[in-house]
């Protein structure tokens, strides 16, 4: 692997097969971003993990986390992929596998080595999961994306400085305070 916990989260950026451009590098700057890698559309344990991870998309998005599946697949397999088992994930295709190769999860047989990234609001590296079995993972990562956000909320409420994690962190559904309410009349 040529990534490590605490370093910036490689950019990637690309299209889903739904024509929405996707900028790794910005997400993560703003939002917590979940990529998890597999290695093929359709085959078992891969089906397994798209579902689980798209009956839990809703959990992430409350807490302020895009997920999102890569593999060398085109965006039109992934298209079939999605439809065919009713999966609501964004889907990323690294057809060539540069990027999975510069993250260093390119199996001998080209295809990706089944591997999760979490990278939290400041655009670093949080967890990776490796060598990944796909039942019940989503729900794994999911845990793990509540206690960042619950780290994330304890520092901020004793006022410990997050760098741009503090100035990016609200509550779900909450309005960011404007400046003026902390001006002395």
């Amino acid at each position: 692997m040529n990534i490590k916990i605490g370093q910036k989260l490689p950019n990637f950026t690309g299209q889903t097969f739904d024509g929405q451009e996707i900028d790794l590098a910005k997400l993560a700057g703003e939002s917590n971003v979940v990529l998890y890698f597999y290695p093929k559309d359709d085959t078992s344990g891969c089906t397994v993990e798209g579902i689980e991870f798209s009956e839990l998309n809703k959990e992430f998005r409350k807490l302020n986390t895009w997920v999102f599946g890569m593999s060398r697949d085109n965006l039109d397999s992934h298209q079939r992929f999605c439809h065919k088992h009713n999966i609501h994930l964004s889907l990323l295709s690294d057809a060539e596998g540069k990027y999975g190769q510069k993250l260093g999860i390119l199996k001998e047989t080209g295809s990706f080595k089944r591997t999760t990234i979490l990278a939290g609001r400041d655009g670093k590296i949080k967890h990776i999961w490796e060598n990944v079995k796909a039942n019940g993972h989503a729900q794994e990562v999911l845990s793990k994306v509540k206690e960042l956000e619950h780290q994330a909320q304890k520092k901020l409420a004793l006022g410990k400085d997050l760098g741009p994690a503090r100035r990016n962190y609200q509550k779900p559904g909450q309005r960011a305070a404007s400046r003026s309410k902390f001006r002395k009349n």
